[in-house]
């Protein structure tokens, strides 16, 4: 931004006091060298006349100098501000770590398919009187002693089927008559199929659970990409508040110096009679109230600067809060084209809240099918194989089954005596009242998403048609805050004219100096609106980021330490 413009230079080139003062506040960046971060892409011209600070103390290093001269300077365009934060800004980090949580669950929701495996090994004796003669034992009363060792074997299919397995072995020594094995081995085993053919054959709980995790999982993705725009968005605006700090601090530090070329000439001129002792007094007074403001510029951009290290660093004692951030980024008028119906097109298509009514939807169809499912019949197909086998010592009439521990497994894997089953089995549900109303609630749940939908639909083209508004009005104030800076340095060069010529008072020249001041900073603050309504423009339409950037904000978790 060129803040000389043509009747400007006219004000400069001409003698006197008048000259330079005009110099020095149409030309901010000539009384002290201006940082790399606001250097011009064309190098000013030089004026005729150069100012003389014969008698004037020196003007106070800005934070920015002051950190260049000692190397804490660290010089950051917009763009690498935003990459800086989409690594460790920690509102990102804390939402990117929701991802980890969210894996998780999918995972773990997957748990009712994992299979178990149970063993059971028991010991009994068992004692009975004896009452039937071919149950009788040996002595007064009958006696068992049994080792039992049991395995069985349980799995959950995604299809809702199920396979169950088991296979039982025993030994047994007993004190009976007419026992043909003593002791005896005995085992027996089966594997039963079941699967739903009408309820839970589509959709079950289990399958139903995973579906609404799985768009739980799109909601934390949705919900972080909003925190990555909405978070970026502020750090742009900082930065931009940083930028209009800094510049502010040059409009105040130029016009104490202003103020103290004014006490110097007023007291030259005092001494010679031409002009009153009270105008010294008028000058000093106005100089004490700018050295406050100029005070007050450099608080400004300490605080502002803090705002961003906040924004941009995850750990209090990285490097970034021994270092100053100079902005790069100038505030220069580039206008931004924008189609209204066009950007409510752009801001349809990719704001997040309507992908999350979109995924509340979803969820909801998934509830109904639950609910719809489970009023259904249950009509399950069930398969059963299984073999029993038995093995003991010599003396029984089969010699097949003649062996030791280890020969019941032969016998019962290769001779056994095999067994198998299916069935049909139904179970009509006559009435479930608590289902039909919660279906029914899932239906009106259903109508008001839709209806939020469209509200939703309506607030962001309100949103859109706003934030365009805003940019227009903010172009407008650009233009009309540059010609309200031009105006005030006509004017005060005008009335240094009629002060030289004795037509005017001295607190007047001091009045259009400051009204030139705030007319500078008016102009400075209006750049910088502008440049925050292009942000909240592109906020609304959800394009202020570009697709990348996601990728490398998903990595910010990772890069935070760990503290105890």
């Amino acid at each position: 931004m060129n803040m000389l413009s043509l009747t400007s230079r006219h004000a400069v080139l001409r003698k006197g006091t008048a000259g330079v003062a005009a110099l020095l506040l149409l030309s901010p960046f000539l009384t002290v060298p201006a940082p790399r971060a606001f250097a011009q892409d064309k190098p000013a011209q030089q004026p005729a006349q150069q100012v003389s600070d014969e008698g004037l103390p020196p003007l106070p290093l800005s934070p920015i100098e002051i950190a260049q001269k000692n190397g804490t300077a660290v010089m950051m365009s917009l763009r690498d501000v935003t990459k800086l934060a989409l690594q460790s800004n920690l509102d990102i980090a804390i939402a990117d770590t929701n991802e980890e949580i969210y894996q998780q669950r999918v995972y773990g929701a997957r748990g009712p398919y994992d299979p178990t495996l149970t063993a059971t090994l028991s010991r009994q004796r068992a004692q009975s009187p004896n009452t039937t003669l071919d149950q009788s034992g040996a002595g007064k009363f009958n006696q068992n002693d049994t080792w039992a060792w049991n395995f069985s074997y349980n799995q959950a299919l995604p299809t809702g089927a199920s396979i169950r397995a088991n296979i039982n072995s025993s030994w047994l020594d007993t004190n009976r008559t007419f026992q043909l094995f003593n002791p005896s081995y005995s085992a027996n085993g089966s594997v039963t199929f079941t699967q739903p053919l009408w309820r839970n054959f589509r959709i079950d709980q289990t399958r139903g659970q995973i579906k609404l995790i799985n768009l739980d999982v799109k909601t934390n993705d949705t919900n972080f990409k909003q925190q990555v725009v909405n978070t970026i968005a502020n750090i742009q605006s900082v930065y931009w508040d940083l930028v209009g700090a800094i510049r502010n601090y040059e409009i105040a530090r130029n016009s104490v110096r202003l103020a103290q070329i004014t006490v110097r000439d007023n007291r030259k001129k005092v001494e010679i009679g031409t002009l009153a002792p009270i105008s010294i007094t008028e000058a000093e007074a106005d100089l004490a109230n700018r050295e406050v403001n100029l005070y007050a510029a450099e608080e400004n951009i300490h605080r502002v600067e803090n705002n961003l290290r906040q924004l941009i660093s995850s750990d209090r004692n990285s490097e970034i809060w021994r270092q100053v951030i100079v902005p790069t980024e100038t505030p220069e008028y580039q206008e931004y084209p924008v189609v209204l119906d066009d950007a409510i097109a752009t801001a349809l298509k990719n704001r997040p809240e309507l992908e999350l009514l979109d995924i509340q939807l979803q969820q909801n169809e998934v509830s109904y099918n639950i609910s719809q499912n489970n009023k259904k019949w249950q009509l399950n197909f069930l398969a059963s194989l299984g073999s029993t086998a038995s093995a003991g010592p010599a003396g029984a009439s089969n010699k097949d089954l003649i062996g030791g521990f280890w020969h019941l497994y032969n016998v019962f894997f290769t001779k056994g005596y095999n067994t198998w089953s299916f069935a049909l089995n139904m179970e009509i549900p006559l009435r479930s009242r608590s289902l039909e109303a919660q279906l029914a609630q899932y239906q009106i749940q259903r109508r008001q998403t839709l209806m939020n939908r469209k509200k939703t639909e309506q607030q962001i083209q309100v949103d859109v048609r706003n934030a365009v508004q805003a940019l227009e009005t903010s172009r407008k104030r650009v233009q009309q805050a540059r010609v309200a800076r031009q105006l005030a340095e006509e004017q005060l060069a005008g009335e240094e004219k009629r002060f030289q010529a004795g037509l005017s008072e001295n607190f007047r020249v001091l009045d259009r100096q400051n009204f030139l001041a705030n007319a500078q900073g008016q102009e400075l603050q209006s750049l910088i609106t502008y440049k925050k309504a292009v942000i909240t423009l592109q906020r609304a339409m959800y394009t202020l980021l570009e697709s990348s950037d996601f990728q490398i904000a998903r990595g910010s978790g990772s890069n935070v330490q760990s503290f105890k």
